[in-house]
């Protein structure tokens, strides 16, 4: 008789508490070699126990792959030659009418991308017979609405109070607004979206346009400004969930794409005013559609992750290591799977395509400013990427590189991220030790092709933006750089969850099988509930944690600033606002109008003689004496009496300043 638990379902969480004590020791330098055994032993048996995993085929088997032709293609083929000739006009547009916002190009490249969703979803039917087209699973109702409850709660935890959360307002975002609104909301002439914008910085100018759409529509709040990025970021549920369904099942699809909902580094680079987690969405969104290509064979797989990858050139940086992961991937095709890839030339040619046809005018303007596409990665690199030709030479990119990728593997579970951006490591400690099983397991089956687009994008962000790119006065981990390797985080994160599952099931008894999703139901609400809690309760930006002396500096001011307006913005626009004295610490305008509108602020810096001349609206009144002006506090009261002192601290518990604040009843008794 068989015994009602087979040894796989109790050896996965032993192997997974072997994966936790070796994260755990990580933090104390004197036991990280034995850490690393744990780990590496933890992965090594997570292979003994689950190697054998069913995945699903990358590719058709041979009943479903013979194709038959129906009739004359004329109709696709034709569509999609029109449809990229009709982008190639667009570029040629734009290289003569760069000034023109959106114009001809582009009502010519959507025109484009139009053309080619049409001719790829209905004008490739003529390729197949109705019987020899490959049919793919259909998930059952239950499983779309849980995928909806999923996205649903993804969206809330990213959307809720954007205003205060995270609590630290980042300058770029300000930036972002300001760059947004003189763009495309004030100038009568704005300039074309195929352009880049922010000197020295250049991102591609169709961003700023989202963002500008969103503070019109919205007003200019810093919620508005934060929203684009939240919506993106709630989105990729759907895409890493169809990415995981697709090769893994469906416990590693549930398992990843809940825990990439409610991850507290990508819940919180959601919930700012910057394009970094874009790409995360456009990359889970290619892979899902280019791994279903290989087993559809239909047209319009092709397309759509063609138009994914050409579409995401339009947001952050970290997108541009993505044709060069493409062209590794079809490298490996054709070395190591020779005899499917053969068959898929055409698929190959519609991918590059569609990149094409996605990257529109945008290619041009990269063309005739070649140093813009991979300039600014390149001045950033810390070594120049060669072949090392002697032994010296390997040892300098050794003594290089070796130190920057330590500390960046650390920054998954261990140390906090040094981008002044995010103040945590990228995962709890429970997730990375689900992190180093999955890795294992990704590395066994290597030669599947999604396992090896996986470890491909994973590992070529880590090694490129993660270790090789890094800023001046800056140490990593530089989280802030890894944004397009989350799709392959989370992946890792899923396969032990899914391996155990699914292997399991087949050891216990029918009656007992309930506690399968039970176990991994409970597990990922705690998760959850762990990360949210953390985030929305105890998260702050905490400079003591930067290691950068600059970087230290930096965000010691913007605490401070960042302070000054949300307490200016928590009296409401009822109010004027002085600050009494000389003050280190300089107003910042632009952030506060972001967080309250028509608030009135004045620095007093000659108090004796100023408050007494005052003279102000019928409005409250709120003086705030920094660091040093504490001695005109009395002065102040003496002058307007019937206010209430108090005191402003950080989040960490510092005192920034002392505030004293009249209501407007009292303000206006004074006046009189």
């Amino acid at each position: 008789m068989r015994a009602p638990c087979g040894p796989r379902v109790w050896a996965g969480p032993i192997v997974y508490l072997i994966a936790l004590l070796g994260t755990g020791l990580l933090a104390n330098e004197s036991a990280r070699p034995w850490a690393v055994l744990l780990l590496v032993a933890s992965a090594m048996l997570a292979v003994v126990l689950w190697r054998r995993q069913n995945w699903i085929s990358a590719f058709p088997s041979d009943a479903t792959a013979r194709t038959r032709v129906k009739r004359s293609p004329l109709f696709y083929l034709s569509g999609v030659t029109v449809a990229v000739l009709l982008v190639l006009a667009a570029d040629l547009r734009y290289a003569a009418a760069p000034s023109e916002s959106f114009g001809l190009a582009g009502i010519l490249w959507i025109a484009g991308i139009a053309l080619l969703l049409c001719s790829a979803f209905f004008g490739s039917h003529s390729l197949w017979g109705v019987s020899s087209a490959p049919r793919l699973p259909r998930w059952p109702t239950w499983e779309m609405a849980l995928l909806a409850v999923l996205f649903v709660l993804a969206l809330f935890s990213r959307v809720w109070n954007l205003t205060n959360f995270p609590d630290n307002i980042y300058p770029d975002e300000i930036m972002t607004g300001t760059v947004a609104t003189q763009s495309y909301l004030s100038p009568t002439t704005p300039p074309s979206v195929f352009s880049t914008l922010w000197s020295g910085i250049d991102l591609p100018a169709l961003w700023f346009w989202f963002v500008a759409i969103f503070l019109k529509l919205g007003g200019t709040s810093l919620a508005m400004l934060r929203l684009p990025a939240a919506l993106f970021g709630a989105a990729t549920v759907i895409s890493l969930y169809a990415l995981l369904r697709g090769t893994w099942g469906r416990y590693a699809a549930i398992a990843g794409s809940t825990i990439m909902a409610f991850s507290v580094s990508n819940v919180h680079y959601s919930r700012l005013a910057l394009n970094n987690i874009v790409t995360q969405f456009f990359w889970a969104t290619c892979f899902f559609f280019m791994l279903r290509a290989l087993r559809s064979r239909r047209p319009s797989d092709w397309v759509l992750a063609g138009l994914s990858a050409g579409l995401s050139e339009y947001f952050y940086y970290g997108t541009r290591l993505l044709p060069f992961i493409l062209a590794v991937f079809v490298v490996f095709l054709l070395a190591l799977h020779w005899k499917q890839a053969r068959q898929y030339a055409g698929g190959f040619l519609l991918l590059a395509g569609s990149y094409f046809v996605g990257f529109g005018p945008l290619l041009v303007h990269f063309i005739r400013n070649p140093n813009l596409y991979l300039g600014r990665g390149a001045n950033l690199l810390i070594w120049s990427p060669h072949i090392p030709i002697s032994f010296a030479d390997l040892q300098r990119a050794w003594k290089t590189i070796c130190p920057v990728l330590s500390e960046t593997l650390l920054g998954i579970s261990t140390h906090t991220s040094q981008d002044i951006i995010f103040y945590g490591p990228l995962l709890l400690p429970a997730e990375s030790a689900l992190l180093v099983l999955g890795f294992g397991l990704l590395l066994w089956h290597w030669r599947h092709p999604a396992a090896f687009l996986i470890l491909a994008s994973g590992l070529g962000v880590l090694l490129v933006g993660g270790t090789l790119v890094g800023y001046p006065n800056s140490v990593p981990p530089l989280i802030n750089h890894w944004t397009p390797a989350f799709p392959a985080f989370y992946v890792a994160l899923a396969m032990p969850v899914g391996a155990w599952a699914t292997s399991g099931k087949s050891e216990l008894e029918p009656q007992l099988r309930w506690i399968l999703p039970a176990t991994v139901g409970i597990a990922l609400f705690v998760l959850g509930w762990c990360n949210l809690n953390f985030y929305f309760r105890r998260y702050y930006a905490d400079p003591e944690s930067l290691k950068s002396t600059a970087y230290r500096s930096a965000q010691r001011n913007y605490e401070v600033q960042t302070d000054q307006s949300r307490y200016s913005a928590s009296l409401g626009r009822n109010y004027e606002v002085f600050t009494v004295g000389q003050s280190p610490w300089p107003y910042d305008p632009v952030t506060t109008r972001y967080l309250v509108r028509e608030q009135k602020w004045t620095l007093l810096t000659n108090p004796a003689t100023e408050l007494a001349s005052m003279t102000r609206d019928n409005k409250g009144a709120a003086f705030l004496f920094f660091p040093g002006n504490e001695q005109y506090e009395q002065m102040t009261h003496d002058h307007f009496p019937g206010g209430k002192h108090g005191e402003v601290t950080s989040r960490r518990g510092k005192h920034l300043f002392y505030t004293y604040v009249l209501p407007p009843p009292e303000a206006q008794a004074t006046q009189k």
